[in-house]
């Protein structure tokens, strides 16, 4: 499980990466079938490749804290596959017109989940070693720089897009594009053998 979880963690962080820059072009000016398709794909491979990394974080060694950790995390991965499934088929035309309105805020609340699971997971996950540490700490920069703006949007009602503004928001969403390979890249790493002791 080990090996596959290093593989398909390498997978989903170089599907992050390319991924998410064409579902940002695709809605360029305004949202559209394209953005929703490549969201629904992004989210099916997303999730197929993290299930993996899930069962295997946090070593071979059983614990109740792992457990809950691997179950939600599983729970995660499983809803970006059902959701970005629902967004593909709601784009075909295949579901009714009230759920195809409702799929793409679905789909974006899950990613958020992913990424609040993330941060949570990295915490009750922690270490004292040193890729550990840096797991720790990705995990925290990866949950915030999607969390931090949703409360910020949420909370400001009143909220405007100015020049002002164009630098803060820019650096939110580069955060957020590079904090999830950061954070897989640690915890692949983490997976190696020299890591992995009890690893067969």
């Amino acid at each position: 499980m080990v090996r596959t979880a290093r593989f398909t963690g390498a997978v989903g962080a170089v599907i992050w990466l390319v991924g998410t820059p064409v579902v940002a072009i695709a809605a360029v000016p305004f949202p559209s079938d394209a953005e929703y398709l490549y969201m629904g794909i992004l989210a099916a491979l997303l999730g197929l490749t993290l299930a993996p990394v899930v069962l295997a974080i946090g070593g071979p060694m059983p614990s109740p804290k792992r457990t809950v950790v691997r179950l939600s995390g599983l729970a995660v991965c499983i809803a970006l596959i059902l959701s970005g499934v629902v967004l593909l088929a709601a784009v075909q035309g295949w579901l009714g017109e009230a759920v195809a309105h409702q799929t793409p805020s679905a789909a974006i609340t899950v990613f958020i989940a992913l990424f609040v699971w993330i941060g949570l997971a990295s915490y009750a996950l922690r270490g004292p070693t040193t890729i550990e540490r840096w797991t720790f700490r990705l995990g925290l920069i990866s949950g915030a720089s999607c969390v931090v703006p949703v409360l910020i949007f949420y909370f400001a009602k009143d909220f405007v897009f100015t020049n002002a503004t164009v630098l803060p928001i820019l650096l939110f969403d580069l955060l957020l594009w590079a904090s999830l390979p950061a954070w897989l890249t640690a915890v692949v790493f983490g997976m190696s053998p020299e890591h992995q002791p009890g690893e067969a």
